[in-house]
């Protein structure tokens, strides 16, 4: 389960899509990772005025979810949006990140898909199989497949249906508020990414370390826009 060394990230949509054809054979989508202690939120921010972007990975403890460790990437982002290639977008910063970790959680929670992809290969399950590591997807919107809304309550569910298979969960975290669209990433079964993503989610609708790593690369890609303007003073 070691990461893949030496990925290319610098390729066109078109070798994209099939470098993800070709890591779709490596997925595990069965609980494969020690004893949850840690776990990650992961998110990338972007300047609108720039190509910069900044990778937060927000560590918390598990379940008592205590901030453990925060790293940060920030440099330019080259490959444009197009939906479904996210993980070449935002890939090599969250490599970056990653690698400046101090513990490592046994657990990552993406802002982004999993499985529930129309390649099966969004960016929670790309990055994982690259990293090695477990990985959950924890989306604000649905990208493909057949969605139904759960009922008000919160922990309530209902499946996300791609080609007669299930291939991800819809979740309320909060009674009576929009719920997250959770798929499987890399080595976590679906019923274990649901229940984490719901555990992470005491207060809010979005996991605590995913809201967290979105807060902490907002301000920091904010912070680095405002300086290079000449807005803060040195």
């Amino acid at each position: 389960m070691a990461p893949m060394s030496g990925y290319r990230w610098d390729v066109s949509p078109e070798e994209a899509r099939i470098q993800q054809e070709h890591l779709r054979s490596r997925r595990v989508l069965a609980d494969s990772f020690a004893p949850v202690a840690r776990v990650g939120g992961v998110d990338v921010a972007y300047d609108r005025w720039s190509n910069q972007g900044c990778c937060a990975i927000a560590v918390f403890s598990y379940p008592r979810l205590s901030l453990e460790a925060v790293s940060r990437a920030c440099g330019s982002v080259r490959f444009p949006y197009i939906p479904g290639l996210l993980a070449f977008r935002e890939g090599p910063l969250v490599e970056q990140a990653f690698d400046l970790l101090g513990p490592v959680p046994e657990v990552l929670l993406f802002d982004g898909h999993g499985i529930s992809h129309p390649r099966g290969m969004g960016i929670a399950t790309h990055l994982g199989i690259l990293l090695g590591c477990a990985t959950v997807g924890c989306a604000k919107t649905p990208l493909s497949g057949t969605v139904e809304h759960p009922s008000p309550s919160r922990g309530s569910t209902a499946p996300v249906i791609c080609d007669e298979k299930v291939v991800g969960c819809v979740l309320r975290t909060r009674e009576g508020v929009n719920p997250v669209f959770v798929s499987q990433g890399h080595r976590v079964s679906l019923d274990t990414s649901v229940e984490i993503c719901l555990a992470c989610a005491p207060k809010y609708r979005i996991p605590e370390p995913l809201r967290t790593a979105h807060i902490m690369a907002r301000q920091t890609v904010r912070s680095l826009a405002a300086h290079d303007r000449g807005d803060i003073c040195s």
